[in-house]
């Protein structure tokens, strides 16, 4: 699955990186020979930026010391393709919510030279996400684990970077395997800064935090914030699969600094989302009753509204009649849209049924 023909538009999203975070990332993995041309155009921009990397970490001393979560953080878990991105969209229409953007997803560390930065995104960006034809803005709601890649060397999402340390990078960024005590709490504070981050930029009040890499975090947020709220939303594996699968093809191609081929991304996924929901299944305890909702995807997209007033009553304990017209007029610029379609082989069904047997009978689904 190499990228044949490297454009400008497949820079990657380290350029958002700091210097020696930066540096920590690329020695993670051996390059592949034919990405040293995306790797030396990322090394010069992001040698570039480190005045105004250093800039922002002066100006955050000052602005975001202060800055506290009035309301508990709500956390949207669940695995790639299985709704998350949908759900964070629509709760983010609440002019309450406070979120990361797309555009410190990429650059966390450079919310102060905006003007500068945001005008190079919009130019490289794509207007709409490859593996699902979402429209993709700067300031729209966005997941957080590439800004937290670009401020904690020890990401999940370094395995876009080197998929063939997939495993090892799962260890270190979920259980903080062979990652000293130090180490391990500079992500707390790399965390929460993230998060102060987003509250700042955005200037909401409320945390709606989307990453699907938090499935397995729950007793790292927890630590974070004992109050925090989740939501669950599960999907057919089936289709959860293809739909991986699909996402990481358009994906890879545009931030990995190894080949990978088919073989090594379909192991991937099968492993890695066992992980997952099991890592999730185990930790699940952590939570107060009271601080969860379990949300079956299927049912979520036949009835949105009925499942919104839940959340808001039951987890959030606000008015949904408040925010319900931004929701509403959010729900109706989606009619009309059309989900993927794919044709697939009876073999590939097969291979999905047999990693996920255990999942497709928990939650009680067949091949659609």
């Amino acid at each position: 699955m190499a990228d044949k023909k490297f454009k400008i538009r497949n820079l990657s999203t380290l350029v958002g990186s700091g210097w020696l975070n930066y540096i920590r990332i690329i020695r993670q993995g051996r390059i592949s020979r034919s990405y040293y041309p995306r790797v030396l155009l990322i090394t010069l921009f992001v040698g570039l930026s480190i005045p105004f990397t250093w800039w922002e970490h002066f100006k955050d001393y000052f602005k975001l010391k202060k800055i506290t979560t009035e309301q508990p953080p709500l956390f949207i878990l669940g695995h790639w393709r299985s709704g998350t991105t949908l759900l964070h969209n629509i709760l983010c229409k609440d002019p309450d919510a406070a979120y990361v953007t797309t555009y410190q997803s990429v650059f966390p560390n450079h919310l102060h030279a905006k003007w500068i930065f945001k005008n190079f995104m919009k130019a490289l960006a794509p207007k709409k996400r490859p593996s699902d034809n979402i429209e993709l803005r700067v300031d729209y709601p966005q997941e957080d684990e590439f800004a937290l890649s670009n401020m904690y060397p020890f990401s999940y999402y370094n395995f876009f970077f080197f998929p063939q340390q997939y495993k090892t990078i799962y260890e270190k960024s979920i259980y903080f395997k062979g990652l000293s005590a130090k180490q391990q709490s500079k992500w707390f504070k790399a965390y929460r800064l993230l998060l102060k981050k987003a509250l700042w930029n955005t200037k909401g009040k409320r945390l709606i935090v989307k990453n699907p890499v938090n499935t397995a975090r729950i007793s790292h947020l927890l630590k974070l914030y004992p109050a925090a709220k989740f939501i669950y939303i599960y999907r057919n594996p089936v289709t959860v699969f293809f739909s991986t699968l699909k996402f990481y093809e358009n994906l890879f191609p545009t931030l990995n600094l190894q080949v990978v081929d088919a073989d090594l991304t379909e192991q991937l996924i099968f492993d890695t989302y066992l992980k997952l929901l099991d890592d999730y299944e185990l930790q699940r305890p952590l939570i107060p009753k009271e601080n969860l909702i379990e949300i079956r995807y299927e049912d979520f997209v036949k009835n949105p509204e009925y499942h919104l007033k839940n959340v808001y009553s039951f987890l959030l304990k606000k008015d949904y009649q408040k925010t319900a017209p931004y929701i509403q007029e959010y729900l109706e610029s989606l009619k009309g849209y059309q989900r993927n379609k794919y044709t697939v082989s009876r073999a590939q069904i097969d291979r999905v049924i047999k990693h996920w047997e255990k999942y497709m009978n928990r939650y009680g689904y067949e091949v659609p």
